[in-house]
C-alpha cells in the first residue's frame, strides 16, 4: 500500500491509499465535494526494466548514441555507487530567510556541498562565519554579477558533483523526501527529477500553461526543487538563445521551462520524472512578497514562453504528456 498526495479539481488536498496490480491504475477518492475517478500512472522502478516505463511514458527512452555524441557527459545508464549531490539555490530578495534554508539542508549526510548563488546586488553576500551554522565548511557562496535569473543555470566550479539538486529559497525538502528523489534520479540521470510538475491544457500549438486537473498529465518538472545532472547546467549556459536570455532576465521568468526544452532537445526523449509532490514547506520568515510567481501575469507568461518554445523547438523537440509518478 502507498500513501499519495493528490489535487480534486477544486484544488482540495487528498490522501489516496493506492494497491499496485498493474501498471496503469483507476482510482477512486472521497471528498467533501464528491467522489471523483483519476487515473494516474504509478511506476514502482524495483526491477530496473526502461521497457516497463515506456508502457507508461512511449518518449521515455533516450537516444543514447545522439547523446553519446552532444559533447556533455551525461550517462544513460543507472549510477551505481553515488551516495552525494550538491544543493544550489539563489538567493534575491529573502534576506531574512536564506539561512534556515542553509541550516535545514547543509548538515544532511548525502549533501556534498550547499552552492548558495547571491544575486543581490546591493547587499554583501554572507561568510561561512557570518552565517555560523553546523557544517559550515560545506557552505559555498558564490557572488554573482548580475541579478540576471538564467545565472541559476550554469557551470558554477563550486559544484563538485554529477547530481544538483536545485532548490528556491522558500523550500525545505524533508531528507526522506530528498533521498527518496535521489534515488529515483540516480536511475534515470538524463532526466529532471522533481515534486512539482505542470501540463499545457489546449491542443498545440495553443497550449495554455497551469495544471491540468482533469487528466493529471504533466509535461514539465519546475527547477524549483529538482535533481539534475551538473552537465544540464553547462548545456543551458552554452545553448540558451541570446535572444531568449535577454527576455528571461528581463522578465524574470520561465527559465525553468526553457531548461525542460534543453533536457528533452538532448535526450530526445520526454526527460521528465515525477515523484509526487513531497511534504515542502516554507521557512518561518519568507517573505511571500518576494516570490515571483506571485505576479498577477505570471502565468499568462508562462503561458507565452511555452508557445515561443515550442516554436523554436519544433524540429528538435517531442513536447509530450506523461501520467507517471515514480515512486520508491
Amino acid at each position: 500500500m502507498i500513501g499519495l498526495l493528490l489535487y480534486n479539481r477544486k484544488g482540495a488536498p487528498l490522501v489516496v491509499g493506492l494497491s499496485i496490480v498493474a501498471i496503469g491504475l483507476t482510482l477512486w477518492h472521497q471528498s467533501k465535494y464528491g467522489s471523483e475517478k483519476v487515473k494516474v500512472q504509478i511506476i514502482d522502478f524495483r526491477p530496473n526494466d526502461i521497457e516497463k516505463y515506456e508502457k507508461c511514458d512511449k518518449a521515455f527512452r533516450p537516444d543514447s548514441v545522439a547523446m553519446s555524441q552532444s559533447g556533455y557527459n551525461i550517462p544513460v545508464i543507472p549510477y551505481g555507487a553515488l551516495d552525494r549531490f550538491t544543493v544550489l539555490t539563489m538567493v534575491f530578495n529573502r534576506l531574512q530567510s536564506y539561512r534556515d534554508v542553509i541550516q535545514h539542508y547543509i548538515c544532511m549526510p548525502f549533501v556534498d556541498r550547499l552552492v548558495l548563488l547571491w544575486a543581490n546586488q546591493e547587499v554583501d553576500p554572507p561568510t561561512r562565519e557570518s552565517v555560523n551554522v553546523s557544517c559550515s565548511e560545506k557552505l559555498f557562496v558564490h557572488r554573482l554579477k548580475s541579478a540576471a535569473l538564467t545565472r541559476r543555470f550554469a557551470n558554477f566550479p563550486e559544484i563538485q558533483t554529477d547530481a544538483v539538486f536545485n532548490v528556491d529559497d522558500d523550500k525545505l525538502v524533508p531528507a526522506g523526501d530528498l533521498q527518496r528523489a535521489f534515488k529515483v534520479w540516480k536511475k534515470y540521470p538524463w532526466g529532471i527529477v522533481g515534486y512539482e510538475n505542470r501540463c499545457c491544457t489546449g491542443t498545440a500549438p495553443n497550449l495554455t500553461y497551469g495544471t491540468d486537473r482533469k487528466s493529471w498529465s504533466y509535461r514539465l518538472i519546475l527547477t524549483s526543487a529538482a535533481f539534475l545532472h551538473r552537465e544540464y547546467l553547462r548545456l543551458f549556459d552554452e545553448k540558451c538563445p541570446a535572444e531568449v536570455r535577454a527576455d528571461i532576465d528581463r522578465n524574470k521568468n520561465c527559465e525553468d521551462i526553457l531548461m525542460n526544452f534543453l533536457v528533452r532537445e538532448h535526450c530526445k526523449c520526454s526527460g521528465v520524472v515525477y515523484v509526487g509532490p513531497g511534504h515542502i514547506r516554507s521557512p518561518k520568515k519568507i517573505q511571500q512578497s518576494a516570490a515571483l510567481s506571485s505576479r498577477p501575469d505570471h502565468s499568462i507568461y508562462r503561458t507565452g514562453c511555452v508557445k515561443t518554445f515550442m516554436n523554436l523547438y519544433s524540429k528538435t523537440v517531442n513536447f509530450t504528456a506523461s501520467k507517471c509518478v515514480f515512486i520508491n
